[in-house]
């Protein structure tokens, strides 16, 4: 595939290098250095980029004129079309980086001085703007201190809760987007958090939904970054991760609430005639139980492996089976018109010698076909399952991959307003092991065991396993629900509590503890049906 090239100076470089501008001082008024961070391929290793290898570019210029008009030329060649710092607004306004230091394998403060901040200096510190224009008939001038110093601010969390309650006080007017150099929980707490300052306001909802939030990948799933990275054609590193911030260019997120099915449900009218609660959380990710949840968050232990976890503790899933039964699962399938189908034209191949999105959209025809219409609501349908069978596992995707190694839903798209569900039944070990193996290049789709859906909301009623352990309902890489809680809070109070009473912008338990609605402590949740929307 043949890259552009943008000429600067005696050079040429690649668009998706640039980091940023910087204008000379002093003798150097005149010099204009171009930054960049070059993707390099080493010899056991794909394709990457490092914060220490930086290649800078700088041309002199006669007048000051010429070198404005040849920084304007270069930004508007290298940046994309819909980059947020070609937008004049952003010019003063400051950008947030939220530093999870424990995500991954404990490394995101190493990773964040030695491959992000580099780049992030580069975009940021020295930022070039409009107002050299004031002093253009002045030659002799040079950038004043206010329009070189740093316009982002670092918060390094000490533990779980301190991105939320930093997001809850930020500035929206002050800052132009939020950077999250963690792993996928780190984003959910800085949605959640920028939306919980927000209330019932409309015009301050929608701000929150609207301010950017960049993702810079230090965990062990990272499956926002992955499936960014994928749609750009870019590698996925922390290096890369910061350039995209850097450069600007941004895409809508579908965004889903997710909440318990109350017991007394209420149906569509009465619910409108009602005033109705705010949901557990605001989820940007995936949605795991059963077989899918028990390797997450199964193989926490072994957080020293890094992304390795998740296919060890797959492996030991799979030769040591748990059976779960009970599992119900009720959607309300995605209606999709010709023109909005899943396009079967993708050129990546899976290891069945078949598009991904073509076989994804095979599966999908093939999964609805296997639903039956639900008997209270003709628009919502209900799994159907063989007679001894039993689902095992259920993740509900908004993005195309799982983790790094992980193509779970190569139909899924990020603004199709639907989740991508896929379902795996009992199956063999053998079978299980083959499945295993199809899901990096996502050619599980069309497996014996795995039913693919694709659905604008669902109702998942968890099952129970046949020892009594696992059990567990992962939500954005967090668990919100694990079957057996309930019954030890119970043993211990003497007497079954509430899961939550919600009061205003704050829930209260039994306990007596009260705890900020929206905040990593008041996701949890009653195993038992949940809703996704």
């Amino acid at each position: 595939r043949a890259f552009p090239r943008v000429a600067v100076g005696d050079a040429w470089v690649d668009p998706n290098d640039v980091a940023g501008f910087t204008r000379g001082v002093g003798q150097n008024a005149l010099t204009l250095t171009v930054h960049t961070f070059p993707s390099t391929r080493g010899v056991f290793r794909r394709n990457g980029r490092s914060g220490n290898r930086r290649v800078d570019r700088t041309v002199s210029f006669d007048t000051l004129v010429d070198l404005i008009a040849t920084r304007d030329r270069l930004r508007g060649e290298c940046l994309p079309g819909n980059s947020l710092w070609l937008d004049p607004q952003n010019d003063r306004k400051r950008v947030m980086v939220v530093v999870n230091p424990h995500a991954g394998n404990g490394r995101g403060v190493k990773v964040f001085e030695k491959d992000v901040a580099p780049v992030l200096r580069c975009a940021f510190a020295d930022y070039p703007t409009r107002n050299d224009e004031e002093t253009v008939n002045d030659v002799s001038s040079t950038p004043s201190p206010s329009r070189n110093e740093s316009r982002f601010d670092v918060l390094i969390t000490q533990k779980r809760g301190d991105a939320f309650e930093h997001c809850v006080r930020l500035d929206l007017d002050l800052y132009a987007g939020v950077v999250c150099v963690g792993g996928d929980g780190t984003v959910a707490e800085v949605r959640n958090g920028i939306l919980a300052q927000c209330g019932d306001d409309c015009e301050l909802n929608k701000k929150g939904n609207l301010l950017p939030v960049g993702v810079v990948p230090t965990g062990s799933g990272n499956a926002l970054a992955k499936s960014f990275s994928y749609a750009t054609h870019t590698p996925c590193d922390a290096t890369s991760a910061a350039l995209a911030v850097a450069r600007g260019g941004w895409c809508f997120l579908d965004a889903a609430d997710f909440d318990e099915v109350n017991e007394e449900s209420l149906d569509e009218e009465t619910q409108n005639t009602h005033q109705k609660t705010k949901p557990a959380m605001r989820s940007l990710l995936s949605l795991s139980w059963g077989l899918f949840a028990d390797i997450d968050i199964e193989s926490e232990r072994c957080r020293w492996l890094g992304g390795a976890r998740f296919t060890a503790q797959a492996v030991v899933r799979i030769l040591f089976p748990r059976k779960y039964k009970g599992c119900v699962l009720r959607f309300k399938p995605l209606v999709m018109r010709d023109e909005e189908s899943i396009d079967a034209d993708d050129v990546e191949i899976n290891n069945n010698g078949s598009s991904v999105r073509a076989a994804a959209a095979r599966a999908l025809v093939k999964g609805h076909a296997l639903s039956e219409i639900d008997n209270t609501n003709p628009e919502w349908r209900t799994l159907r399952l063989e007679k001894g069978n039993h689902i095992k596992g259920v993740f509900a995707l908004n993005v195309p991959w799982a983790t790094l190694a992980a193509h779970a839903a190569p139909g899924a798209a990020f603004h199709d307003g639907a989740f991508d569900v896929v379902v795996v039944k009992t199956a063999s070990r053998l079978q299980m092991l083959r499945l295993l193996l199809s899901f990096e290049l996502g050619g599980h789709t069309e497996h014996r065991a795995v039913t693919y859906l694709k659905c604008v909301e669902f109702e998942l009623t968890p099952g129970v396993s046949d020892d009594g352990k696992g059990g567990y309902l992962v939500v954005d890489g967090e668990l919100v629900s694990r079957f057996g809680d309930e019954k030890k809070q119970e043993g211990n109070d003497g007497k079954k509590n509430d899961s939550k009473k919600l009061l205003g912008n704050h829930q209260s338990t039994e306990s007596g503890i009260t705890v900020k609605h929206g905040s990593p402590d008041s996701w949890r949740v009653r195993y038992g049906p949940t809703k996704m929307r």
